[in-house]
C-alpha cells in the first residue's frame, strides 16, 4: 500500500474489506460510488472509504494486486462479480474526481486519488 500511503494512512483495511465481503460486494461497491457522486460533502474518512472501493474495483477489472488486499478474495470476487463490476467504472470514476474536490482531502493524497481515477478509465 505504499504506493498509496497519504490516501490509505490509518484505515484499517481489515474492517473495511469485510464490510464489502459481508455485503453484496457489486451492490456495496455501486452505492458507495453513488453516494460519493451525489454527496454534496465528504469527509476524509469517506473519501478514503471511496479510495478503498476504487481499489477493489480496479482489482476486479484490471487484474492488478495491491498491497493490504486480500489476494483469496479479490480472486474469488474476479471470478464472480466481473460482469456486474464492468457496469460501474463510469460512476467510480466520477466519484473519485467528485471526492478531489473535497477541501478534507489532503494535498499529499490527491494525487494518488487522481492516480486511482485514472486507473478506472478504459484504455
Amino acid at each position: 500500500m505504499a504506493r498509496y500511503e497519504h490516501l490509505l494512512q490509518s484505515c484499517d483495511l481489515g474492517d473495511m474489506l469485510d464490510d464489502i465481503a459481508s455485503a453484496d460486494p457489486p451492490a456495496y461497491l455501486r452505492r458507495c460510488f453513488a453516494e460519493g457522486c451525489s454527496s454534496p460533502g465528504l469527509s476524509w474518512p469517506r473519501v478514503q472509504q471511496l479510495a478503498l472501493c476504487a481499489m477493489v474495483l480496479d482489482s476486479i477489472l484490471n487484474d492488478r494486486d495491491y498491497e493490504g488486499l486480500e489476494p483469496e478474495l479479490i480472486s474469488d470476487w474476479r471470478e464472480h462479480f466481473s460482469h456486474a463490476c464492468a457496469q460501474m467504472r463510469d460512476l467510480a470514476a466520477e466519484a473519485l474526481r467528485h471526492a478531489g474536490e473535497m477541501p478534507a482531502v489532503p494535498s499529499e493524497a490527491a494525487p494518488e486519488l487522481a492516480e486511482l481515477e485514472h486507473r478506472l478509465i478504459p484504455a
